[in-house]
């Protein structure tokens, strides 16, 4: 989930995690300073009581001996000391307490706590403290973490140190009381409670950061589809408009064309019906009646080609299925266009394989696609060019393909989308150097595809155009082809 953070993420988690710690640190100082000193004050006001007590009552007996331990453990007021010593603090929750004399020399050690695990442990956890908190005025406290014996949970003991003074001297120390207090309950409860906030506020971020990578991952998911919907509409909105320059550029484009042959047809005929020319020949006659029978023939081929592409469009065409012999058309075909190419001084190349392709197909189709491409071929190969055209049987995928390759003037690769789309010509202009509708490719395009078989294009300007189609050797009825069977 947090790899998808960006990194402003990651910087926003490493700082809420530094400031929880710093939070956790600080709510730890506090609590440990309070801490220490409610509990150090009430080690000093016990220490107060015990000094106007006790300590007052002795301190005459004490502090002359206080360096010679012989004595203090020999003299019988030394025991009751320690006894009044004993009984004053017995009830109080204390861990123990001890006395020291002026040089911060342990004199006495009272265990308050018997079964506490400190016991017969008499020795102070930090005796440098006491040395030199001993010339001190007023009580002083620290937290310390002390574990007494090896192998022992270490413990959390606030030490309260208590100097005694000489009557009328606050300088002069006759030596200190050590209050230590077993606070490792209370620290604890403490620590687990910082490690708990710590953790907590580090979690909620968690939590609230993945929620929020959640949001924002759907949030660029929706954002990333609306602007894909946005790109295909626009692109949608682009190629409609495209379509629909291209749609009224065809048709200026074919009213031009249509116009052409019907003036010949019209003209020629009129100057027959009309004998407008007086003395014209019968060889004259026939001139023309050849010139309206061409015009015809080409305005025929122009509606059919407008006809058939609507209906592949509309898919309504229909298949005439029988067994032809593909490589006899073929050469049909070339012999149609000869007399175009020879008079474009175009050569016609065939090398196909001497054994018949037999298909079981369209005949008519294969015939147009054919005539289609060569005569295409022929049409854009400047004179002295050639048009290849070749075939070979696909053995593993049982088909046949064919290709035709010419020499000519070739098409952009950028502008083949556009020569195979409706509608769509390379070349738009009125003026154009070459006549059609521009359906010639894309109507070819719609038969081989409806025969179930592929269409490809290559070519490149000044180069030449190479165009190849693949039937399989028998056309199999599935959805989308409508099948006449033809005997």
């Amino acid at each position: 989930m947090f790899g998808y953070l960006r990194p402003f993420s990651i910087v926003s988690l490493v700082a809420v995690i530094i400031i929880a710690i710093l939070a956790g640190l600080f709510f730890y100082t506090t609590a440990s300073d309070n801490l220490t000193h409610m509990v150090g004050r009430n080690n000093a006001t016990v220490a107060e009581g015990y000094i106007n007590t006790v300590w007052k009552k002795y301190r005459e007996v004490i502090v002359p001996i206080s360096d010679d331990p012989i004595q203090l453990r020999n003299n019988p007021q030394v025991l009751q000391f320690a006894q009044d010593t004993a009984r004053y603090f017995q009830y109080m929750p204390l861990l123990r307490v001890n006395i020291y004399n002026a040089n911060g020399l342990l004199m006495m050690s009272a265990d308050i706590s018997i079964a506490n695990k400190f016991a017969g442990d008499s020795a102070s956890p930090d005796n440098d403290f006491i040395s030199s908190q001993m010339k001190r005025e007023d009580p002083i406290s620290q937290i310390i973490h002390h574990a007494p014996l090896q192998n022992t949970p270490r413990a959390t003991l606030i030490q309260t140190v208590v100097p005694f003074h000489q009557d009328g001297n606050s300088h002069v120390s006759e030596g200190a009381l050590e209050i230590l207090s077993n606070v490792t309950g209370p620290w604890n409860e403490l620590v687990n409670f910082q490690m708990l906030s710590t953790g907590g506020v580090i979690a909620l971020f968690l939590i609230f950061l993945g929620m929020l990578s959640l949001t924002s991952r759907k949030a660029e998911t929706i954002i990333a589809r609306q602007h894909e919907a946005n790109l295909e509409l626009a692109a949608a909105a682009a190629a409609a408009q495209a379509e629909n320059r291209d749609k009224s550029q065809f048709l200026a484009n074919i009213s031009h064309e249509l116009r052409t042959p019907l003036n010949a047809v019209i003209g020629f005929s009129d100057i027959i019906r009309n004998e407008v020319m007086p003395g014209v020949t019968e060889r004259k006659y026939h001139d023309y009646i050849n010139d309206i029978h061409a015009s015809g023939v080409h305005l025929l081929s122009l509606i059919n080609d407008i006809l058939d592409y609507s209906k592949a469009e509309a898919g309504k065409l229909e298949l005439e299925v029988s067994e032809i012999n593909a490589t006899k058309m073929v050469q049909n075909c070339i012999r149609l266009v000869g007399p175009r190419a020879e008079s474009g001084n175009v050569n016609l190349v065939e090398t196909l394989p001497k054994e018949p392709f037999v298909m079981v197909t369209d005949g008519k189709k294969f015939k147009q696609i054919l005539l289609n491409l060569l005569s295409n071929a022929v049409k854009f190969t400047p004179a002295d060019g050639s048009v290849y055209v070749t075939g070979w049987h696909n053995v593993r995928e049982d088909s046949f393909s064919f290709e035709v390759r010419d020499t000519g003037i070739g098409i952009a690769p950028k502008d083949i989308s556009r020569a195979m789309a409706a509608f769509g010509q390379v070349d738009n202009t009125l003026k154009r150097k070459y006549e059609g509708t521009g359906l010639g490719l894309p109507l070819t395009k719609k038969f081989v595809e409806l025969m179930d078989g592929k269409f490809t294009i290559e070519s490149q300007i000044n180069v030449g155009t190479r165009i190849t189609f693949t039937l399989p050797r028998e056309i199999q009825e599935h959805d989308g082809i409508v099948i006449k069977q033809v005997l």
